[in-house]
This record gives structure tokens, C-alpha cells and sequence, in this order.
């Protein structure tokens, strides 16, 4: 029986091989992994609070999406975050409250401080802060 399209055994070798090698070459978290690199937060994002109801309650950490978390610090006030681990930038997970980078095991407060550094022992840096406008009219926060 023909077949018109197929590969025989050498070329599908041949073509796993170089697949595997173009995997090789993809830059993981800096240790051969292959995941989350480097998330950019690109421009600006601009929510309605109504969609992100943990917004409501001062101190709880929401992720509001494009590798950025948002938690309410009072009335009128929110602290935005990065998502991007100052380790080797994966877009880290918000978490039970702390924001956690899944490549290395990094752990940061609600504020984006170092609760504890990457399982390579190395040290980083706190999360950036972004910033947040808030526009009580219209029920929006405008997030950098």
C-alpha cells in the first residue's frame, strides 16, 4: 500500500533528532528547563474590581493576570506586583496569599518581599512593584 505524504523510518529519525536539538536550544530557566522565561508585562491593564472579588478584602493577593497580582492596602490604596521572578524570570503563581515561582521554588509575601530564595541556594531580589491607578467612578484600577 502507498502512501503519499509519508516519512519512512531514517527521515523520522532523522527529523526527531533535530527537533530534540532545537529543544535543547531552547532557553528554559537557565538550568535546562523548559518552562516559563522572562514574561514581559507589556503595556498597561486596566481591570474592573468587580471581576476580581478578592479585591474587596484589604490584604488578599490577587492574581489579575498578564504577570501582574494586585492586593488591596486599604479604602482607596492597592500595591501591584510583578509576577516575574527576580531569580531567573519565570512568571510566578499566586499562591495561599504569596506569590510562588514553580522553576525554583521561590517564595514572596503578599508585598513582594523574599520570604525564601530559589532551591539553588542563590539569593534574589524583592518583586518590582507596578504601578496602580485607582479610579473609584468608574470601579477600575489602570495597572502599569
Amino acid at each position: 500500500m502507498s502512501c503519499k505524504n509519508c516519512l519512512n523510518r531514517r527521515d523520522f529519525l532523522a527529523r526527531s533528532a533535530l527537533a530534540a536539538a532545537a529543544l535543547v536550544g531552547v532557553e528554559g530557566c537557565g538550568d535546562g528547563q523548559i518552562g516559563p522565561t522572562a514574561a514581559t508585562l507589556g503595556t498597561g491593564l486596566t481591570i474592573h474590581l468587580a471581576d476580581f472579588p478578592g479585591l474587596a478584602t484589604v490584604g488578599t493577593l490577587v492574581d489579575v493576570g498578564h504577570a501582574r497580582a494586585v492586593v488591596r492596602t486599604g479604602d482607596t490604596g492597592f500595591l501591584g506586583l510583578s509576577r516575574i521572578c527576580t531569580h531567573q524570570g519565570c512568571e510566578a503563581n499566586v499562591e495561599q496569599n504569596q506569590i510562588h515561582c514553580p522553576c525554583h521554588d521561590s517564595l514572596f509575601s503578599s508585598t513582594g518581599a523574599v520570604v525564601h530564595g530559589p532551591n539553588t541556594g542563590e539569593s534574589i531580589t524583592p518583586l518590582p512593584t507596578v504601578d496602580v491607578q485607582y479610579d473609584s467612578d468608574a470601579g477600575t484600577l489602570t495597572i502599569s
